[in-house]
């Protein structure tokens, strides 16, 4: 959670209370006019109250699972952009690719193509966010939630996310 409140304000109620329903409306009219936050509105990113770290997290968490479900209806791979490669977009690419290979595991010249621009963007970091997101999506099909490997903060967040894609891939293939 952010720690640069107002004074004015102050530190938020316990949540569920009437206190915090009046805090939070307070908060999401300050943050909405005077800090510019789009996000004041948005509940997935708890209405502006998450840190930069926590936005990121759930950003990254998005992408996974919105790049997986294009990869997985035979979608178009989401690159290749000709300036910057994010982390975040790296991410999306290997979800693709994981949805890819849902949809179809032959190879073509798109998931060719895929598997060699990720090869050429890895970073230490990359590689941990791509591993978390291969094999959360793989332990999400076996549908019993596992320890991921690593407690790193990027890990755990894209971890889950996959987990959460394969789960429910899982789900939605059961007959009973």
């Amino acid at each position: 959670m952010r720690d640069d409140f107002p004074e004015w304000l102050g530190r938020p109620p316990r949540r569920g209370t009437e206190a915090w329903e009046v805090w939070l409306e307070k908060w999401r009219a300050y943050a909405r006019m005077e800090l510019k936050d789009a996000s004041a509105d948005d509940p997935e990113f708890d209405y502006g109250l998450l840190s930069t770290e926590e936005r990121w997290r759930v950003a990254l968490a998005g992408e996974i699972r919105k790049h997986f479900e294009i990869g997985r209806a035979g979608g178009r791979c989401p690159f290749l952009p000709l300036r910057g490669v994010s982390d975040l977009f790296h991410a999306s690419v290997v979800a693709w690719q994981v949805g890819r290979n849902v949809h179809s595991t032959e190879s073509d010249a798109r998931s060719e193509a895929a598997e060699a621009w990720v090869a050429k963007h890895q970073k230490p970091r990359r590689r941990e966010i791509a591993h978390a997101i291969r094999y959360g999506f793989l332990a999400g099909l076996g549908a019993d939630p596992a320890a991921p490997e690593s407690a790193a903060a990027d890990y755990v967040a894209a971890y889950e996310a996959a987990w959460y894609a394969g789960n429910t891939m899982a789900i939605e293939g059961d007959p009973r």
